[in-house]
């Protein structure tokens, strides 16, 4: 592989040193977390507590919230949807960009409870844009269960100004779920109107697989999605009311909360220098592609965080992205797992091919890149 171009998948480079760490933190404590107290499981207690703290502090939680630990973003936004009370009738407003995380879950409860699914109220002069007059008005004129949005789209890269859309629900009573795993790190977000946001710990947040999670209210009162011991209160029958033990059955994924832990400490040192190398490379990569005129350039820039996705005259997202894939340019193509976003834009069934950069993406990625195109375009005439 000559150019990395897939960190919307995950982020493939990651902070020096989170590896080493990882393996000496297991190497020298790592032991269960709260199955005792016994000094090294006591002091992998403390870095799973450190690592919540930091998680709040990286993106500036009420103090009455607390971050739970999960497998992943999709294990999340499960618990944060089947742990709802649903009815027949309920309705869930959704942003035409959400990801399959969030619509599989939804399509099952509609089979199932026969909740409604609609799609918020969008912008004509701006079809990115959520239309936060009219999302009012509707919210005046019907009852509505929920709002569920994606922070940054991993389609197109676009910004849902979610901290308005907080704001609106507030007034009405509506649960908002943000799914912040293309955007937790890089774009802010005011959490004091979000009821749940959920975070991914090896994309934006540059840290391992494994770990995800959400930032709630201590006094939710979701229904757990899975059932377990927790190391605590172990003769009651029903899942302990204490939080994060409601919703963290089982063993702790050590290994992933300390690549976490060390990650979001780089982050927090290093947060001008991200947001600025995100920019710069963001800016870089439009550059290189807007030079072709075989490439069509779909998302919105300069409104676009990470992401550039683009059309090929004359080939399917896949058949061009095989091209580059052989030429060595790491790409994700097709209608990465969010159909209702390229039903939206018009690119269903085919796609698109998505372009993605970190602040790690380095000057060798886009020359691989900016070679492959002009050998492309040779080829191509």
């Amino acid at each position: 592989m000559n150019g990395y171009f897939d960190n919307a998948a995950t982020t493939y480079k990651k902070p020096e040193g989170m590896y080493a760490f990882i393996a000496d933190y297991m190497t020298s404590y790592g032991a269960n977390v709260g199955r005792g107290s016994y000094d090294v499981s006591r002091i992998s207690g403390k870095l799973v507590a450190d690592t919540r703290a930091k998680v709040l502090a990286l993106v500036h939680a009420p103090e009455d919230c607390i971050a739970i630990f999960t497998p992943s973003a999709t294990v999340a936004l499960n618990y944060l949807i089947f742990g709802q009370e649903w009815k027949e009738g309920d309705v869930v407003y959704i942003s035409p960009f959400e990801h399959n995380a969030v619509l599989r879950p939804l399509y099952l409860l509609q089979n199932k409870c026969g909740i409604q699914i609609k799609t918020i109220p969008m912008q004509e002069g701006n079809r990115y844009a959520v239309n936060l007059s009219r999302l009012e008005n509707s919210l005046q004129r019907e009852k509505v269960k929920a709002i569920i949005v994606s922070h940054v789209s991993n389609v197109l890269g676009i910004t849902i100004n979610v901290d308005e859309i907080g704001r609106i629900a507030h007034r009405y009573g509506v649960i908002t779920i943000v799914d912040g795993a293309q955007a937790c790190g890089i774009v802010d977000c005011d959490l004091h109107f979000v009821d749940y946001y959920v975070f991914e710990g090896h994309k934006t947040l540059l840290g391992p697989m494994g770990i995800g999670g959400f930032i709630c209210k201590r006094n939710s009162n979701l229904t757990p999605l899975i059932y377990g011991g927790t190391g605590q209160d172990s003769a009651n029958h029903d899942m302990p009311n204490t939080l994060p033990e409601r919703f963290e059955p089982g063993t702790m994924n050590l290994m992933s909360v300390a690549g976490l832990h060390y990650s979001i400490n780089w982050l927090q040192g290093h947060s001008q220098f991200v947001k600025a190398q995100e920019k710069k490379n963001i800016d870089c990569l439009h550059q290189i592609l807007s030079k072709y005129p075989y490439l069509e350039i779909i998302s919105p820039y300069p409104n676009v965080c990470s992401i550039i996705s683009c059309k090929a005259r004359g080939f399917t997202s896949d058949e061009f992205g095989k091209i580059l894939i052989e030429r060595g340019i790491a790409v994700r193509t097709g209608l990465h797992c969010a159909p209702k976003a390229h039903e939206y834009i018009g690119s269903f069934p085919e796609g698109l091919i998505r372009f993605s950069i970190s602040a790690f993406t380095a000057e060798g990625d886009f020359e691989a890149l900016k070679q492959v195109l002009d050998e492309l375009s040779d080829e191509i005439i």
